[in-house]
C-alpha cells in the first residue's frame, strides 16, 4: 500500500534503487549510500525480476545498514516502471534515484537538500558527473558539464547565485533542455516530492526517459539548481542501459534513437509547448531522425531506403540546415549509382 500524504517526512531523502541482475554491484552501492555525510534517508529498493543472487545479496546487506531499506520485488518491467513502483512506496519529501551501477560521492546529498532547503521554490538540485571506465578505470571526462574543457550550453543560461548554487531562472532553459540537455540525470540529482505529484515515468521506454521526464517538468514550471561540481561517479560498462553502453553497437545505436524520435514525437503531440520551445522541439527531432537515426544507425547499418526516409522526413520538420540537404542529396546519388 502506498504511503499517505500525512505519513511522509520532512527532511527525509527517500532513495529509490532499482536493479536487475547486478548483485554484484550492490555492495559498492550501498556503502556509497552509507558513506553520505547527510544521514536522514530510506532507500527502497526494487528488484525487478532479478534471476542472479541480487535476492539474497540484498537481504545481507539490509542488515547491514543504519538505516531504513525496504525491498520491493516484481516482475521485470524495466527501469522506468521499477523507478514508478519505489514512488509508491516513499515517505520523504525528497526524492533521489540511485543506480546501481553508478557511485554517490559523500557530499551528494548534503549538498543538493541543502539548495533545496534554502529554497523554497526550488524543485531540482543536481551536480556533475565524473565518468569512468569501469573495467580498466579509466577517466573518461572529469565533468558531464564540460566537452573537452568547454561548458555545455546550459552552463551559459542566466542563473542567480546563491553562493556556488546556480539558480536557472533563464526562460530558455526548456529550449536548451530540449536541443541540449541540462545534464540533470536521475542519478546526480534530489527532487522534490512534489514533483512527482502529478506525472510518473513513461514505462514504455527503457532509455531516454530521464531526458523527456524533464522536458515534461519544465514545461509545467519546474525549477532546477545546481552545483558546478561533481557529485556521482558515473562507470561506463557494456551493460548500461544509456547510450554509453551503444558506442561502436549499431543494434543499441538504432533502438536508442528509434526510442528518441518516438518520444519526442510524443513530446510534441502531448505537450502545450510555446513557440520558441515547438520550434526547438521540431530541431531537435528532425537532427536525431536525421543524423541519429537515418545517417548513424540505417544508412551505415546498410538500410539506405529507411535512411532516405529518415532524411526526407527530417527535413520536412527542419528544412533549414544546409548540411543535411547536401548529406541527403550526396545519398541520392549515391542510391541512384547502387541501382
Amino acid at each position: 500500500m502506498s504511503p499517505t500524504r500525512e505519513s511522509h517526512q520532512s527532511g527525509l531523502v527517500s532513495i529509490v534503487l532499482p536493479t536487475y541482475n547486478r548483485a554484484g554491484m550492490l555492495g559498492e552501492a550501498f556503502a556509497s549510500i552509507a558513506a553520505q555525510t547527510y544521514t536522514r534517508w530510506e532507500v527502497i529498493v526494487v528488484d525487478d525480476g532479478s534471476t542472479d543472487e541480487t535476492s539474497q545479496v540484498l537481504d545481507g546487506l539490509r542488515a547491514g545498514m543504519t538505516g531504513p531499506v525496504r525491498i520491493v520485488r516484481q516482475a521485470n518491467q524495466g527501469a522506468y516502471a521499477a523507478r514508478n513502483t519505489g514512488l509508491d512506496h516513499v515517505t520523504g519529501d525528497y526524492v533521489a534515484f540511485f543506480d546501481s551501477d553508478d557511485l554517490w560521492l559523500p557530499h551528494h546529498l548534503q549538498r543538493t537538500v541543502a539548495a533545496l532547503d534554502a529554497h523554497s521554490t526550488l524543485d531540482w538540485a543536481y551536480g556533475a558527473c565524473r565518468m569512468v571506465d569501469m573495467a580498466t578505470g579509466l577517466l573518461l571526462s572529469p565533468s558531464t558539464f564540460y566537452d573537452a574543457g568547454r561548458p555545455r550550453p546550459f552552463v551559459r543560461l542566466h542563473a542567480s547565485r546563491d553562493g556556488d548554487l546556480r539558480l536557472i531562472d533563464d526562460p530558455g532553459a526548456l529550449g536548451c533542455q530540449i536541443l541540449y540537455g541540462l545534464y540533470c540525470g536521475l542519478q546526480n540529482s534530489v527532487m522534490r516530492r512534489r514533483v512527482f505529484d502529478r506525472r510518473r515515468f513513461w514505462p514504455d521506454y527503457r532509455v531516454v526517459e530521464d531526458e523527456l521526464f524533464v522536458v515534461r517538468v519544465l514545461a509545467e514550471g519546474g525549477t532546477f539548481a545546481y552545483y558546478d561540481d561533481v557529485h556521482v561517479i558515473y562507470r561506463v560498462h557494456g551493460d548500461n542501459s544509456s547510450g554509453s553502453a551503444a558506442v561502436g553497437d549499431a543494434t543499441k545505436t538504432l533502438k536508442i534513437y528509434e526510442e528518441m524520435v518516438r518520444g519526442f514525437e510524443r513530446l510534441r503531440d502531448e505537450l502545450p509547448l510555446p513557440p520558441t520551445a515547438r520550434r526547438a522541439l521540431a530541431r531537435r527531432l528532425a537532427t536525431d531522425r536525421f543524423w541519429g537515426l537515418g545517417y548513424s544507425s540505417q544508412w551505415r547499418g546498410g538500410d539506405r531506403p529507411a535512411a532516405l526516409r529518415s532524411y526526407r522526413t527530417a527535413l520536412s520538420e527542419w528544412p533549414w540546415s544546409a548540411r543535411m540537404w547536401k548529406t541527403y542529396a550526396l545519398a541520392l546519388m549515391r542510391s541512384a549509382g547502387s541501382d
